[in-house]
């Protein structure tokens, strides 16, 4: 079969040249032949013909290629997908800390393999696949996988969200080895969490956040007030109540979260009536209980999924800043973050600035936060560095 050739406008070769992952539809002059399939690998093409890339192609999407080799020899293959699903998961032998049994084991662009998740739970693992081509090798993902960790107990695709919408994908949820898991207990830093791949957020635990709870973890004060806002399924709430808080207040608007969260906090033998577990919006939480809390975590689902909603999102992550920084106590910290694609670190910290700046309050920046070392980000693709966060102390 002919490969699919795109060629790019004279002058639009640079990001490519310069090591860029993504090709947008606004640089592509033309493609040979018509009606290749989304998903089929392609070769791009300078505008004098020169060879710049292989990746694989998708014309329904404004990201009409993503690459994967500036070498001509490497292309999207089943034989490509194996080598870097092993080449990722050798990474995260040395990475998985103590007491552990749950990771990341391949990050899409930041291991080669542009919009492939894989997420490890107990012996079990889950799989995110968000664009045409990750979503054409499906079966070479999978027999990696298999291969690669001498049979995993389950592999489960939970394949959803806004992500496959702009590939013009439908959503799918399937068991692609063993049996479709339930729910899972696995362990982070000792801590034990329930984790429901199929109906959960992602993969279904915030595995980007390891390193954040560690770190709310040790500012944490014996009798300390907490106050997690977004709580999901209380993952940043156990650490804080088993690091000694006297009190933790989880809020969020999902009913399915929250009892999980219940749920996480028995599970580690932890009182829901010392540390309890709200289902309502954190904005009018703020907006009725002042405070104040010695540690406060901030940490909102995506509120811009497109550079169209990056204003309204900045309103949104100015108010709820703001709001927390009033409840803070005197001398005590926020870990506040964004994890919208569309806001970059420096936008993220204008917008909370500006939340300090209308607050009234003195505060400082102790830490720049993102995600671990297990979410591994091209030096080429800053895009891939989504979670972005900040710990402050107010005064």
């Amino acid at each position: 079969m002919l490969q699919t050739v795109v060629r790019l406008k004279k002058g639009r070769e640079k990001p490519v040249v310069s090591g860029h992952p993504w090709v947008f539809s606004g640089a592509v002059e033309g493609i040979e032949p018509e009606g290749a399939e989304p998903g089929a690998a392609c070769r791009v093409l300078a505008a004098d013909g020169s060879f710049l890339a292989n990746g694989y192609f998708n014309p329904r999407s404004q990201i009409v290629c993503r690459l994967v080799s500036r070498s001509e020899a490497e292309t999207w293959s089943e034989g490509l997908v194996a080598q870097r699903v092993a080449e990722a998961i050798r990474l995260r032998e040395r990475l998985l800390p103590p007491e552990t049994d749950c990771i990341r084991l391949v990050n899409s662009e930041g291991d080669g393999l542009p919009g492939v998740v894989v997420d490890r739970y107990g012996s079990g693992v889950v799989v995110e696949l968000n664009t045409a081509g990750a979503d054409r090798l499906r079966g070479a993902v999978t027999e990696s996988l298999e291969r690669t960790l001498a049979g995993p107990s389950f592999i489960y695709e939970n394949s959803a969200g806004p992500a496959r919408g702009l590939e013009h994908l439908p959503e799918v949820k399937q068991a692609l080895a063993g049996a479709a898991p339930d729910r899972v207990i696995i362990t982070e830093s000792g801590h034990r969490f329930l984790v429901d791949p199929a109906h959960g957020q992602k993969t279904g635990f915030y595995l980007d956040q390891r390193e954040n709870r560690r770190l709310a973890a040790g500012w944490t004060r014996p009798g300390c007030s907490a106050l997690n806002l977004f709580a999901y399924t209380g993952a940043f709430s156990v650490y804080l109540a088993a690091a000694g808080a006297g009190r933790v207040v989880s809020v969020d608007s999902s009913e399915r979260a929250c009892a999980l969260a219940v749920e996480n906090l028995t599970l580690n033998g932890l009182s829901p009536e010392a540390h309890p577990v709200l289902c309502e919006d954190a904005f009018e939480y703020l907006h009725n209980n002042s405070g104040p809390f010695d540690i406060i975590v901030v940490d909102p689902p995506p509120l811009a999924r497109r550079s169209a909603h990056v204003q309204k999102a900045a309103r949104a992550y100015k108010d709820v800043n703001r709001l927390a920084i009033a409840a803070a106590a005197h001398g005590g910290v926020i870990l506040t973050f964004s994890c919208s694609a569309h806001v970059d670190p420096r936008l993220f910290g204008q917008i909370v600035f500006s939340a300090a700046l209308e607050a009234g309050r003195r505060v400082r920046i102790l830490a720049r936060l993102g995600a671990g070392p297990d979410h591994p980000v091209s030096i080429f693709h800053p895009e891939g560095e989504y979670l972005k966060g900040l710990l402050l102390e107010v005064d």
